[in-house]
């Protein structure tokens, strides 16, 4: 994987192969780790971008910094939905005026036929392990095809063993010139 169409791609294999019903041994989760600003919200954004091209995944991003502020807001809710993930959604959405968007992206994240975006798992704050801990042993045996993002210090390697991990990279001198052109 090599930028982010790639990374598109090969999430969207993962989404193939596990709807297709091909055995796999792989989880559907991977990590990618960056320093600070080096893009990895941005490149969250871009992944969204082409996951919404495709119409095969619905991407739904997680910005781990409001999910830990909404699991302080609502602990109720939390306790009692089937996933985090289902539990942010309805705080965020089943206003009345948006309980059809919530409905909607619960139905695809009940269809696993969202992509899950967990962007800053470094940023949970104090709810920053169980976080992790329901991502690693809640959301992925679910069958979630999942991309979470990091600061590499903030990450507890044996936790994330199993997921696919990857590094940003720095961009080049052309790479910038290209960005700012």
């Amino acid at each position: 994987i090599n930028d982010v169409h790639g990374l598109s791609k090969w999430l969207h294999s993962l989404h193939s192969a596990r709807s297709g019903g091909k055995p796999t041994n792989n989880l559907s989760a991977a990590l990618l780790v960056g320093p600070p600003a080096a893009g990895k919200t941005t490149l969250v954004s871009q992944v969204v971008v082409l996951a919404l091209e495709t119409a095969e995944m619905v991407p739904i991003v997680i910005k781990v910094q409001q999910l830990q502020a909404r699991m302080h807001d609502a602990p109720d809710v939390f306790a009692s939905k089937w996933n985090w993930v289902d539990a942010y959604l309805y705080v965020v959405y089943a206003s009345k005026s948006e309980l059809n968007v919530y409905r909607m992206l619960r139905q695809a994240l009940m269809a696993r036929r969202a992509l899950l975006l967990c962007d800053g798992l470094d940023e949970g704050g104090s709810n920053r392990k169980e976080i992790e801990r329901h991502v690693t042993e809640v959301l992925v045996p679910q069958g979630h095809v999942i991309l979470c993002t990091s600061r590499p210090a903030g990450i507890d390697s044996r936790s994330f063993a199993g997921f696919h991990r990857l590094q940003l990279a720095p961009l080049t001198e052309a790479q910038q010139r290209d960005a700012l052109t």
